[in-house]
């Protein structure tokens, strides 16, 4: 797993890489782990290396979708709090069962200075983040909430099956359980979902 992520990183200084291999370990995560808290100070960046990672805010009963990590990529909120010693403002759990690259925070600034691929990586994790969250803001700002429930439905579907709640949709979507099972019988009268026993049927796509 390790030379996996050194090579789709394109890491080639030896010192970074022995770096890697003595100070970094790799631990692995079920489905629902919460493997960062809010308000805790990040003391570890983790880097998922398979699996995906959900990561959002919460305000008593609701849930603000910040991203998904997938396969080599890490929280920038998390990476951010390796310059400077800061609490994290997010939680992270797991949505499908993960492998994590934890590195300590300690070395992370260092070699961002020392090493170039490491520095290449670190820069377009922030630029992807800023643009990922450019494109959220603008989804909430000009799409109308039953576009963004039916985008994410799709997103979610496994073989064009959702299994989630009409409170776990509240919660990722920041909203209440009664607008989102208004929006979903919306959706279902016009073809476009089945609402099912504990689970969603995706009809079409567009």
């Amino acid at each position: 797993m390790l030379n996996n992520f050194i090579s789709k990183l394109h890491i080639s200084e030896q010192e970074l890489i022995k770096e890697l291999q003595e100070k970094s370990s790799i631990t692995t995560h079920k489905k629902s782990e919460l493997i960062i808290k809010n308000n805790q100070y990040i003391k570890v960046l983790k880097i998922v290396l398979k699996g995906k990672v959900r990561v959002y805010q919460e305000n008593e009963d609701r849930e603000i979708l910040i991203y998904y990590l997938n396969a080599m990529e890490t929280c920038t909120l998390s990476l951010s709090a390796c310059f400077e010693d800061c609490k994290s403002s997010v939680n992270a759990i797991v949505e499908e069962d993960c492998t994590i690259l934890n590195i300590p925070v300690r070395f992370v600034k260092d070699w961002n200075f020392k090493f170039k691929s490491w520095n290449t990586f670190t820069t377009n994790t922030f630029r992807e983040s800023y643009n990922h969250l450019i494109s959220q803001y603008s989804n909430l700002a000009f799409q109308p909430l039953k576009d963004r429930l039916f985008d994410y439905l799709v997103s979610k579907a496994n073989d064009a099956i959702v299994k989630k709640s009409h409170q776990e949709l509240a919660k990722e979507l920041g909203t209440t359980r009664e607008v989102i099972s208004r929006l979903l019988k919306t959706l279902e009268n016009n073809n476009n979902i089945r609402l099912g026993q504990k689970e969603i049927l995706i009809l079409k796509k567009s």
